[in-house]
């Protein structure tokens, strides 16, 4: 049987409150589970996102040949609408590079454009090392001009760092040796900020969490770019970046990604209880930013936060799938593609 003969993949069924039978029966199940590439994940008309795919490469000439040719490619296509996808060095290691993507939305052509790219650099046999990541961006509309719903986000965001973390490190069974120099966890600092602003319903605080979040090195787990500055509106698809994300060439997991967090930040916009939010951090407040026991599995919490966020249950399961991995905790930054259906 697979898992979803087990649960409809179409239905909302919430895991978290399921027998502890049926619990066992689910994990078992998504053990065997791979994920697939899917042709659009149907995000919101207004989700735009970016992507920075960082590898190490001694290939870097040809490979940006290559991508010039696909861009020119695409935009015959009329697939790009003027906009390209960059190669640009990475200044983090002596061999590193990067390729950037335009600002891109849920379209089919954007998930085909992703594949050629990844199926380019794999071609070269790039190195996905210990100081590469896999950047994710959004645009600030998704949150629009709503105080609250910021707010929000990053309550649940500190409720929650340790899972986004494990499911972050994509195939890989735990964090890149470099996170902390370059994506150092926030959730305690956040939540003591956000317990001390003064007017936390209006902009001026609001930009000022932002400066405080961000660095101007980025060197934390979320970068606001230039929104602690100026302007009275964040519909205006200013950037923020989730940079936790170990780097990857699979399309897979860069879509999953990409799913998890825009499903992420709408539940942002949800009605949610955050005085219960508040007293989950505090439970787990000693636990807070302690990236080791980001590894551990939190079974209940990742079931919570998959109903919470997602309204079917093909999204929760790939999302679990990848949170899980290899269902143990390993201090070892090794490869897996046990989770990935192959093309």
């Amino acid at each position: 049987m697979n898992i979803f003969e087990f649960i409809n993949e179409n239905s909302n069924d919430l895991l978290s409150k399921m027998r502890e039978k049926d619990k066992d029966e689910l994990l078992k199940l998504l053990r065997q589970y791979k994920i697939s590439l899917r042709d659009k994940l149907n995000l919101k008309d207004n989700t735009t996102f970016g992507l920075e795919l960082e590898f190490g490469t001694s290939k870097e000439e040809e490979i940006e040949s290559k991508l010039k040719s696909l861009n020119y490619k695409w935009l015959i296509e009329k697939r790009l609408n003027g906009k390209y996808w960059d190669f640009k060095k990475e200044l983090s290691s002596i061999d590193g590079y990067e390729i950037t993507t335009p600002i891109s939305f849920d379209e089919v052509e954007t998930w085909k454009e992703l594949q050629e790219v990844c199926d380019l650099i794999k071609s070269y046999n790039v190195r996905i090392g210990e100081k590469d990541a896999g950047h994710v961006s959004f645009g600030s509309q998704i949150l629009g001009n709503n105080i609250e719903n910021w707010l929000k986000f990053f309550r649940l965001y500190s409720l929650y760092e340790n899972i986004i973390y494990r499911f972050g490190y994509g195939e890989f069974e735990c964090e890149r040796p470099y996170l902390e120099k370059y994506a150092f966890p926030i959730a305690k600092d956040l939540n003591q900020k956000l317990d001390k602003l003064e007017n936390p319903f209006e902009l001026p605080s609001l930009r000022k969490l932002f400066t405080t979040v961000q660095t101007q090195h980025k060197v934390k787990a979320l970068q606001f770019y230039k929104m602690s500055k100026g302007g009275t509106s964040f519909e205006e698809d200013r950037r923020f970046e989730f940079r936790m994300p170990n780097a990857t060439a699979e399309p897979i997991i860069w879509q999953n990604n990409v799913n998890f967090f825009a499903h992420f930040l709408y539940a942002a916009k949800k009605d949610l209880d955050i005085d219960e939010i508040k007293a989950k951090i505090n439970r787990k407040f000693d636990d807070l930013q302690n990236i080791r026991k980001f590894n551990y599995i939190y079974v209940d919490e990742a079931l919570e936060l998959a109903d919470l966020i997602f309204d079917n249950n093909l999204d929760k399961i790939n999302f679990l799938r990848q949170y899980f991995k290899e269902f143990k905790t390993s201090y070892e930054f090794r490869h897996s593609d046990s989770f990935i259906k192959s093309k």
